[in-house]
């Protein structure tokens, strides 16, 4: 997937996680992990019921995770297994600011801390190696779970952006959450 000029992908590891550069070696789970409606409901997305990617919608979806000057994307991985992907993007060098997102694809993976565990990693490196001073990340207002992940990583609520993405008849709000290097504490290494 490198094409020899993006930026370099780091692998950080958890205590449950390790988080890698994507590869095509990726894209069976990726196809086998699908679309499930829960799941894409919380990115914004209308799916009504699960189904399987094609082999060539996975493809797609690696090539999307490919670093760029302005974007750092990892794969998780747990036990071995592709989970998901989370990513720093927008980054700005200049005012040293980034925004996330993640997105854990497994259900039988959520609800299990690793969405806090990956928040804290990626922070950890973007403040601790990047030198980034501030990264905000988009949320949809019914998302409790994502809500509560990032608040407990030291996002705090910034703003309210309303009608962002209208699912099953009924409009919702994105709220952007900031967290800043000053205000976060890092895990500590073993």
């Amino acid at each position: 997937m490198s094409t020899g000029s993006e930026p370099s992908v780091p692998v950080l590891r958890g205590p449950h996680v390790v988080l890698r550069p994507p590869s095509g070696r990726d894209a069976d789970a990726l196809r086998r992990l699908g679309r499930d409606p829960s799941i894409f409901r919380c990115f914004g997305e209308q799916v009504d019921e699960w189904r399987e990617l094609s082999a060539e919608e996975a493809d797609e979806e690696l090539i999307a995770l490919r670093p760029t000057a302005t974007e750092l994307p990892w794969a998780i991985e747990v036990d071995g297994r592709f989970v998901g992907s989370a990513r720093l993007h927008s980054m700005d060098t200049a005012a040293n600011t980034a925004a996330y997102a993640i997105g854990i694809l497994s259900p039988d993976h959520l609800g299990r801390g690793l969405g806090t565990e990956v928040t804290r990693l990626i922070l950890d490196y973007g403040f601790s190696r990047l030198g980034l001073d501030r990264v905000t990340v988009r949320v949809l207002d019914f998302n409790e779970r994502a809500i509560a992940c990032y608040a407990e990583c030291g996002f705090t609520f910034e703003r309210r952006v309303p009608h962002v993405v209208e699912l099953d008849g009924e409009w919702h709000d994105d709220l952007i959450m900031r967290a800043r290097r000053d205000a976060v504490a890092r895990p500590r290494r073993s």
